[in-house]
């Protein structure tokens, strides 16, 4: 019971994988799976440790889905060990030679004589080897296997191969340096932590976000991120924090960077139910169920799904997300209008971003952000707090997009932070955003004047009762035509 307690534990893919790796079925249903294992550790077959070790393999994903069926699941799995048997081959090979070689080196102190007597040798043990190119070799297996695709591929319906595809995720291992450079170490309470080394999935995939190539992750949030990424079930994450203080975009760069597709989701009041889970619609006459964003997410395996600005959601579309959220192998949701019931694929994850951290907003800033459900909270495993950016970061942030003058840059976010300190105190009802300042110091590398770009860009888009206080901060942080000198310089 405690080796089954153990494998109860322990992916199914790896499960399968050690499956097929002693000649056995692998099985969709996992408590199977673990009682198959359990014997083969029993009969001395394999160790407990060694299933540990397994790495779940395409032909596992394949075999781990309930919905291929059955004679294309055998195609694959049979395709795989064909594979595994040729390569076993190879390295048979490998190895007669290299003991040739071996052996002949230590007999003989003439390097030539050496290597005249192991070329007779080798044409007469191992006649036909002695022109092996291991990669025409590789190539030649990976052939095979393709052909092996192409029979169901003309015979299988579309629709099956998009299932297949589902499940063979084209993941490659890297390190945290390789993927996000180094910026991977922190201080944190006098301690130095340095996950340069931290191994992550690359995805690939082609709808992947756009590059940010200048966006600064936050070392501690990256570090948290990727740690709730690291498994087939991650947990989800609740980013909280101030407007513009680059939640969304921290997601978008991460998805980026791991090469995952983002699926987004903008909450508001209006949104129904219909919009983001699906709904029947009419087509040529006929009533058609649609997918909405997140059902077609959850069917992607690998996807980030960012439900952004959820604290304005309505706590009726919220109850739908419960099932989804939940961090169990179980997790899927059942469409009320067909019946049919989708689970969420492998490696989906869920980022929550909100001005607050789900408890409302006590700051009076944002009106119409709610207090979460305690229950969907905690379906959130981690929260992430998002301030605005350091000070000379913030500055060579905007420097570097606008082409504002480094120095009038500076007299922008020195204004910023006033306010901000402000809003901090009551006396203002939000702060100015980076969006904003971006705004305004664009507005100004293009020549409209400094008052009339900080009219436009900060103090029309705030309440009205914030004027006064917005010019009086203005007054006091900026000379405007010491500012302008710095534009003459450039």
């Amino acid at each position: 019971m405690q080796t089954e307690r153990q494998l109860s534990l322990i992916p199914l893919a790896q499960l399968n994988a050690t499956l097929i790796a002693n000649g056995v079925q692998p099985q969709t249903d996992k408590n199977i799976a673990v009682e198959q294992v359990s014997i083969l550790i029993n009969t001395g077959k394999t160790t407990l440790d060694h299933v540990r070790q397994a790495r779940g393999t395409s032909a596992t994903a394949v075999a781990s889905s309930a919905q291929i069926p059955d004679d294309i699941r055998k195609k694959i799995i049979n395709a795989t060990a064909e594979v595994a048997k040729q390569a076993e081959d190879i390295e048979r090979i490998r190895k007669v030679v290299d003991s040739s070689l071996s052996e002949q080196l230590r007999q003989n102190t003439n390097i030539v004589s050496s290597f005249e007597n192991l070329s007779k040798r080798l044409n007469a043990k191992v006649e036909g080897l002695q022109g092996v190119d291991y990669n025409i070799v590789r190539n030649n297996i990976q052939a095979e296997v393709s052909k092996l695709f192409d029979e169901f591929r003309v015979v299988t319906p579309r629709e099956q191969i998009v299932e297949i595809a589902k499940h063979i995720p084209s993941t490659v291992r890297k390190t945290a340096l390789d993927v996000f450079g180094d910026i991977c170490h922190y201080e944190s309470f006098g301690e130095t932590i340095d996950f340069s080394a931290f191994e992550v999935d690359v995805w690939n995939d082609p709808d992947a976000p756009a590059l940010v190539a200048d966006y600064n992750f936050n070392p501690e949030h990256l570090h948290q991120a990727l740690i709730a990424l690291d498994d087939p079930l991650p947990d989800n994450v609740w980013l909280a924090g101030e407007r513009g203080t680059g939640k969304t975009e921290f997601v978008a760069q991460l998805a980026n960077r791991l090469g995952r597709r983002l699926f987004r989701v903008n909450f508001d009041e209006a949104l129904e139910r219909a919009e983001f889970i699906g709904g029947n619609t009419i087509e040529n006459s006929n009533v058609v169920w649609k997918a909405g964003v997140i059902t077609q997410a959850i069917q992607h395996a690998g996807a980030i799904v960012l439900l952004d600005e959820i604290g304005f959601a309505r706590a009726q579309n919220l109850a739908v997300l419960h099932a989804l959220c939940e961090r169990s192998p179980h997790r899927s949701i059942v469409i009320s209008e067909t019946g049919q019931r989708i689970p969420v694929a492998s490696h989906v994850v869920f980022f929550g971003a909100d001005n607050s951290n789900g408890h409302g907003d006590s700051s009076g800033n944002f009106a119409g952000v709610r207090d979460q459900n305690t229950a969907f909270l905690d379906r959130f495993s981690f929260t992430l707090r998002f301030d605005y950016l350091p000070h000379d970061d913030e500055v060579a942030l905007i420097h570097k997009r606008t082409g504002l003058a480094l120095d009038a840059t500076e007299v922008l976010v020195r204004f910023a932070n006033v306010a901000r300190e402000k809003a901090r105190s009551g006396l203002l009802t939000q702060p100015p955003s980076l969006r904003q300042l971006f705004a305004w110091a664009r507005a100004i590398t293009k020549g409209i004047p400094v008052r009339v770009a900080f009219e436009n860009a900060i103090v029309n888009k705030f309440p009205q009762d914030c004027e006064s206080e917005l010019r009086g901060v203005f007054s006091a942080t900026i000379d405007v035509d010491n500012l302008k000198s710095f534009l003459r310089k450039v």
